[in-house]
């Protein structure tokens, strides 16, 4: 009979700690919420690069089930878009094409820096199965290059160029593509 009142004891203290938490908005943390990166990073070269990344919820009926062609989730249904990726580099706008990010869901962290003197942007987003890295190797204004792998990018999965061809106007060093 001891043991009864002691497991009751038990399970009262742990369904009290439960309220307490949900109470106290550490459940609520846990829920996803879109992700939202606005920032301006001086790297080493000293070159300013500004970047808007923000998701936002589906609307209703606007999200289809995910199928091979989304990143960030094992199936189902995403739950937020993205719906700005803005960069700037030194005060000019380098425009990546909205199908080149709308694919990439359930963003968490988004990384600037530089490697072979490109500016690399890094997305991190999805968990588990679906987790997954997005590295856009930005080449001067001229293009880039996208590359999607997994959380621990040892191989490549997907990796697509873009040529900027308004660029080649404007910069006669684009005729030789990403830079």
């Amino acid at each position: 009979m001891l043991g009864h009142v002691n497991c009751l004891k038990l399970l009262f203290l742990g369904f009290a700690v439960t309220l307490s938490l949900a109470s106290s908005g550490v459940l609520a943390q846990t829920q996803m919420i879109p992700f939202v990166h606005e920032k301006i990073s001086v790297l080493p070269s000293g070159k300013r690069v500004a970047v808007s990344f923000r998701e936002r919820p589906c609307k209703s009926g606007e999200c289809r089930e995910a199928d091979a062609g989304v990143w960030g989730m094992d199936g189902g249904i995403p739950r937020f878009v993205t719906e700005v990726f803005l960069v700037s580099i030194d005060g000019s706008e380098f425009i990546i094409p909205r199908k080149f990010y709308q694919d990439l869901t359930n963003a968490y962290q988004l990384n600037i820096f530089e490697q072979n003197a490109r500016v690399i942007i890094e997305l991190k987003g999805g968990e588990a199965a679906g987790a997954y890295t997005a590295r856009f190797k930005l080449g001067g204004m001229c293009g880039f290059e996208r590359e999607v792998c997994g959380e621990v990018c040892k191989e490549i999965w997907e990796r697509t160029a873009w040529y900027n061809s308004f660029a080649y106007e404007a910069d006669p060093r684009c005729e030789s593509g990403i830079q």
